[in-house]
């Protein structure tokens, strides 16, 4: 797996194809905030093409020297691989979205159930205090109690489906459309591309985009959620 420090390597190249392609990622993060709760099957499309854009294909870009070698030869050859891999992303998660969902709602719960037993053992020493199979084997049993819950969590969250895509969605739109107005707002203000992208390494820059992205993801939520359940309480009174 690749550390932090890889993925980050050629951060400011990405942050730079994603602002020069805001005629696309624009509407698309516009479309998800004011309608990922209504149209569920175009949304997990929408998100799939946003996660292999800005996910997959920065990781395959420095995982793979003969790829980054390929991008690298024009700057065709990037928007060429950046619209092939986001629009496959799409694809298979629009066929397989009931298995993403189901995943994600399993290592949420698990990873968090995890760590949550973890620290209350560790912290209350509470495994001395417990009989020799149950030391012996509390790993196997740790991981059997959040596999539970993940199994647990992973159907609510099938059930819960179009919620689940509607938030992540929301989240991934919420935080590349603060990227596009912080940076085209800075880019217009400085005339300076290194400058722009650096600003997204700092930490003002930071604390401006975690902001803006926390207002736009709260006005989706309710915009997507609070305002439906409030219609559907006046239409029942």
């Amino acid at each position: 797996m690749l550390s932090f420090e890889q993925l980050m390597e050629n951060t400011n190249q990405h942050l730079w194809l994603l602002l020069e392609s805001w005629y696309v990622v624009i509407p698309i993060c516009i479309f998800l905030i004011f309608a990922a709760r209504f149209v569920e099957k175009v949304s997990v499309s929408l998100f799939g093409f946003l996660l292999g854009g800005f996910v997959v294909y920065p990781i395959i870009y420095d995982r793979f020297e003969q790829f980054r070698q390929w991008v690298n030869e024009s700057q065709i050859t990037q928007y060429v691989a950046f619209f092939v891999i986001g629009v496959l992303c799409a694809i298979a998660l629009y066929v397989l979205f009931k298995v993403f969902v189901f995943l994600v709602g399993f290592f949420a719960a698990a990873g968090v159930i995890y760590y949550l037993l973890d620290f209350v053992i560790k912290r209350f020493e509470i495994l001395p205090k417990m009989n020799e199979f149950v030391q012996q084997n509390w790993f196997v049993i740790l991981l059997g109690i959040c596999a539970a819950f993940g199994v647990f969590a992973g159907l609510f969250a099938m059930r819960k489906s179009s919620s689940v895509i509607a938030t992540l969605s929301l989240l991934a739109a919420s935080v590349i459309l603060s990227i596009e107005v912080i940076g085209w707002v800075y880019f217009v203000s400085s005339k300076d591309q290194e400058k722009t992208t650096a600003l997204f390494s700092s930490t003002a820059g930071l604390v401006v985009l975690l902001t803006l992205s926390l207002v736009i993801f709260a006005f989706g939520i309710y915009f997507n959620f609070s305002r439906k359940r409030k219609r559907q309480k006046d239409e029942t009174d």
